[in-house]
């Protein structure tokens, strides 16, 4: 799932005021509200048109999968034990059974679930939003999702079938069968998914786009919207039709927006904040030092686009990529305990029998070129650059114009910009090549990714389930998110052909020989950076967060600490 903006996540336990309530529990027996900062201004609270982790996370407090993320008894990290990693589980439905060979799951939902207006919710409420998904007239950015899982969702997305027909049925009003394309070993956590969230269809056809405003909007989650003011707040208080409402900590939960880390520093540091995971590089560690912060593993992978149609030598790409020095990013510009990227499936995926991924593959971005080019030696910094230089002394001869000026593209933050001024003095300095970096806000940034207007342009992808394909399929001949345009019709159908398998080291082996295709010749239309961590800040005061590798941070179940 993208943005990544640094994301930010804060709780309050401070005595400042939202739409003109205390957003603390400053003495006792006062409301217990939680204040939080993820991102600015969201695209959409619509949970099957959005496609970031702020997005998500609105929509896993509002709404209800079939199956949900709650709180294991494991810490996130070993030094605080405030916040808790998450497991998925039953949500709304109460079991489900699996065919014999494994292609059709057949799900009870509870009789105890409703939505925040009193109605009852059913099977079709599920079945209306996975064909809203991947009806090609919704533009869904995760249209994709279902492709190759469920039955009919690659025909439908092509615009070969049509949205009916997708393997999802509701039998009855607490029965729903789903068919699959082929066993996926992921299926039960895109069950927990949140843009795949049941949706009423007569609230949107009532209101329309206008479905997600407060009074509109009804939700079967934990909480239900109860205002936005754009560019401000987000706001949203308990469902009082909720089943699991004795489990719910927080009566109302406060989301500022807003994106500039100094200003979200300040505020922690003024007691107006006391959770965020966006933290200031520049004083990150004496932050660890004081206890104050802590860096729970991710599964993530920071990277940039390089545009195909703007660069279209993969030479010239390549070489981008080799000059990048991502250890003096992680060690002296994000300096939060990332990695430096070997590949585009993030550290943390794993494959079928559970070996972590980046030891399965290795260093996937460069073993191709090591092969093409074995008098160089990739293992070191300076040996890269060697190869970039010669990579592009070769476009050159081809006609590659060095005097052209590439864009680069960010959303505005602090943390992308300094990254950014990094990548741009990388290039310059070995290749010679003039970068001009640009920025805007998260909205407008989207636009211009989706039209193309950028030679490179940051993005992190927060893996959606544990599986390598959550990243390989990004880059398939006209996926939503393949920003850089490349188009490989090898690489498609690879990895049409293993999404097909169930799982086992043959699939392994697909996936892997298309990481490697993605960093060969012709390719290089993405430039790893690093592997995420997902540092956080946090005051005394509140237990019981939870927390997912994936990249999300619940409030649902937050509790005072005694």
């Amino acid at each position: 799932m993208k943005r990544r903006l640094a994301t930010i996540l804060a709780i309050g336990l401070a005595v400042s005021t939202v739409g003109g309530a205390t957003t603390a529990f400053a003495e006792e027996g006062d409301e217990f509200v939680i204040t939080s900062v993820i991102a600015s201004e969201p695209e959409t609270l619509d949970p099957n048109l959005e496609s970031s982790v702020d997005g998500a996370t609105y929509s896993m407090h509002m709404f209800e999968n079939l199956m949900k993320y709650e709180l294991s008894d494991e810490n996130a990290t070993e030094d605080n034990d405030s916040v808790k990693l998450l497991e998925v589980t039953y949500g709304q439905a109460e079991s489900y059974e699996v065919s014999d060979d494994g292609l059709t799951y057949t799900f009870t939902l509870r009789d105890d679930i409703y939505w925040s207006d009193g109605v009852a919710v059913t099977a079709a409420d599920f079945e209306y939003s996975w064909k809203r998904i991947v009806d090609p007239s919704n533009a869904a950015d995760y249209g994709y999702i279902l492709d190759g899982v469920v039955l009919n969702a690659s025909a439908i997305q092509a615009g070969e079938a049509e949205p009916d027909t997708l393997g999802i049925e509701a039998v009855d009003d607490t029965t729903l069968v789903i068919t699959l394309e082929a066993e996926c070993p992921y299926f039960l956590g895109l069950c927990a998914f949140a843009a795949l969230m049941p949706i009423r269809e007569d609230i949107i056809e009532e209101y329309g786009t206008e479905w997600t405003d407060p009074g509109n909007m009804v939700s079967n989650g934990a909480y239900v919207l109860s205002a936005w003011e754009h560019d401000s707040y987000i706001e949203m208080v308990q469902n009082e039709y909720y089943y699991d409402n004795a489990s719910v900590g927080p009566d109302r939960l406060v989301w500022q927006l807003q994106d500039s880390e100094s200003a979200i520093l300040a505020a922690y540091q003024a007691d107006e904040i006391d959770f965020s995971s966006t933290v200031s590089t520049e004083q990150l560690e004496s932050l660890v030092a004081s206890g104050d912060c802590y860096l729970p593993d991710e599964i993530g992978t920071y990277y940039l686009y390089l545009n195909c149609d703007n660069i279209p030598d993969w030479r010239v790409r390549a070489a981008i990529t080799l000059v990048i020095d991502r250890d003096n990013i992680v060690d002296n510009v994000t300096q939060g305990g990332q990695t430096p990227a070997t590949g585009l499936v993030a550290a943390g995926t794993t494959t079928s029998d559970g070996t972590e991924w980046t030891e399965y593959v290795g260093d996937a971005m460069f073993s191709a070129l090591a092969e093409m080019y074995p008098d160089y030696d990739l293992t070191t910094y300076s040996g890269r650059c060697e190869l970039a230089v010669a990579l592009l002394d070769e476009a050159v001869a081809d006609g590659y114009d060095t005097s052209t000026t590439i864009d680069y593209e960010y959303n505005t933050s602090e943390a992308h910009q300094a990254i950014a001024e990094a990548v741009q003095a990388d290039v310059a300095d070995v290749l010679g090549l003039s970068i001009t970096l640009n920025n805007s806000e998260w909205q407008t940034y989207t636009n211009n990714l989706g039209e193309g207007n950028f030679g490179m342009a940051r993005l992190g992808w927060i893996a959606d389930y544990d599986d390598a394909s959550t990243y390989i399929e990004l880059f398939t001949n006209g996926n939503s998110y393949n920003y850089s345009n490349w188009v490989n019709d090898e690489y498609t159908d690879l990895v049409t052909e293993f999404k097909a398998l169930s799982g086992g080291s043959e699939r392994d082996e697909l996936m892997k020989e298309a990481e490697y295709m993605l960093f060969g010749e012709g390719g290089f239309a993405v430039c790893p950076i690093y592997f995420y961590t997902d540092p956080y800040l946090l005051h005394d005061g509140i237990d019981n967060i939870g927390y997912t590798p994936l990249g999300y941070f619940i409030m649902t179940y937050a509790t005072q600490a005694e």
